[in-house]
């Protein structure tokens, strides 16, 4: 996965939620795009976690990128 892949993924309107796994048997999910950044230079994603923790990742560990649908607004009849 490339750092363009995932820009792309973080600008595409309406946004898709989505899962990054990385070599080490982490991985983590994305809600919205005001929850990560990519920096100037790329190779860093600072994500905002549960409370005020950020993870940085490395997107050269990225080994894939899974999609999600985006959660259902509708209310059930």
């Amino acid at each position: 996965m490339t750092t363009d892949g995932v820009r792309q993924l973080l600008q595409t309107a309406p946004f898709v939620p989505f899962t990054i796994f990385l070599s080490a048997n982490k991985s983590y999910r994305v809600e919205h795009p005001d929850f990560a950044f990519i920096s100037k230079g790329g190779g860093v994603m600072a994500l905002n976690l549960e409370g005020d923790a950020i993870a940085l990742i490395d997107l050269m560990l990225a080994t894939h990128i899974e999609t999600h649908p985006p959660a259902s607004t509708a209310t059930p009849a």
